[in-house]
């Protein structure tokens, strides 16, 4: 067994029952493949308690010293506002340390499938976080698949906030006018 001082430490943000329970299902299978191997020491955070500033405060600071960061949240436009303004409150706080962000978003119910503006996101966050990115996207069953012009077109005309903000960052010059 690993030294509890070299255990891989990883936090765990979840949504509901559901998304926990993906969760768990995921970190289980972790677990038993690398028993051997490593020890692991699990946080587990409810979105919803990232609400609360003490709360808050405490996940940064673990999430911040974390090798591994699991969300497992159901598929939708974005991440509720206050789970984003917690992720840039650790964000900077990790420095150059290596890690992963697992993004599990979605799920066989949800309305969405694919590839969402979470992943987008979250992809963002790991590479600022010096973080390798694994996302788990749920696509939906052929059979099921609503694809009329009239549903590609409304899902291609909306525009999130995170999109938004790609289409309307400043360009930065790539060069000074030097040698131009």
């Amino acid at each position: 067994m690993a030294d509890p001082e070299e255990a891989l430490s990883a936090l765990v943000v979840y949504e509901d029952a559901i998304t926990r329970n993906r969760a768990m299902d995921i970190c289980d299978r972790l677990v038993r493949k690398f028993w051997s191997d490593m020890e692991f020491v699990f946080s587990w955070w409810r979105s919803d308690f990232l609400r609360d500033a003490q709360f808050a405060t405490e996940a940064a600071r673990v999430a911040a010293g974390s090798d591994l960061i699991f969300f497992s949240a159901h598929a939708g436009r974005e991440l509720p506002s206050y789970v984003e303004t917690w992720i840039e409150t650790w964000l900077p706080e990790r420095g150059k340390r290596n890690g992963v962000l697992v993004a599990m978003i979605g799920t066989a119910d949800d309305q969405i499938k694919g590839l969402t503006p979470i992943h987008v996101y979250l992809r963002e966050v790991a590479q600022r976080a010096n973080m390798d990115y694994l996302p788990q996207v749920v696509d939906a069953p052929l059979n099921q698949l609503n694809a009329s012009i009239e549903t590609i077109t409304r899902r291609a005309e909306k525009v999130t906030s995170l999109l938004d903000g790609i289409l309307h960052r400043p360009v930065i010059p790539t060069r000074w006018g030097i040698n131009e």
